[in-house]
């Protein structure tokens, strides 16, 4: 019986991408020609890769409408040959756990500030199980709230009552711990470094990957919700 649901982000949670992932999307945006791109993508309003190119879109005072579909056709080529020539990896444990939702009270549910063409590619090139409908990503929505707002609809039917008992976010950004906490959504952190540190000075319980968890339980019972 499904009774919760856990949203993950893809880069850098599931997938050791963020690098490869943002170079193709650094070279999308710079074949615009924005005059004075600003390329510290904490400096944008919203984190995700369509709200980045319209914000920037907007800045540069360009009158005709931000073309996305344009974005999406220079990502995508990009996206495809950097991909060709590294080794996308799932964060360990990643696709065990996965798998082993499978017969727990929890729907997974993906939710990416990513356009929606690298995040399948990483999804499937890592093997990592998921349902392409309950993946929502930075080409269907722009803001971190509405991506993962519109992920937890999609978990919606999957569970046996209207409601469900929790609902936890994990991700490896600080976008992630924010977004959680403005949607009251429970928290868990997948990172190490500097962003480990920066989630933990925010309150999160943080892991490095999924390879210490015996069980789904485990796993979750290091959520909480972020004051």
């Amino acid at each position: 019986m499904k009774t919760s649901i856990v949203v993950f982000d893809i880069d850098g949670t599931l997938t050791d991408t963020v690098a490869p992932h943002q170079a193709a999307f650094l070279e999308a945006l710079q074949s615009f020609g924005f005059p004075n791109l600003v390329t510290d993508w904490s400096k944008y309003q919203h984190h995700s890769d369509s709200a980045i190119f319209a914000e920037a879109w907007a800045t540069a005072g360009w009158d005709a409408p931000a073309p996305m579909g344009v974005l999406e056709n220079r990502y995508r080529a990009a996206y495809d040959r950097r991909s060709a020539v590294v080794d996308l990896r799932e964060i360990p444990g990643a696709a065990h756990f996965l798998a082993s939702l499978q017969d727990s009270p929890w729907v997974p549910v993906f939710a990416t500030g990513s356009l929606r063409h690298g995040a399948v590619h990483k999804m499937t090139v890592a093997n990592l199980p998921y349902d392409d409908e309950l993946l929502v990503s930075a080409t269907e929505h722009q803001t971190r709230e509405e991506i993962v707002t519109q992920a937890i609809q999609a978990g919606r039917p999957q569970l046996s009552h209207d409601q469900p008992d929790r609902v936890v976010s994990v991700g490896d950004g600080l976008w992630d711990l924010l977004t959680a906490k403005t949607l009251d959504l429970e928290f868990v952190g997948i990172a190490s470094g500097g962003k480990a540190a920066t989630l933990s000075a925010k309150g999160a319980e943080v892991m490095p990957d999924f390879t210490r968890f015996s069980s789904p339980k485990a796993f979750f019972d290091h959520a909480r919700k972020i004051q």
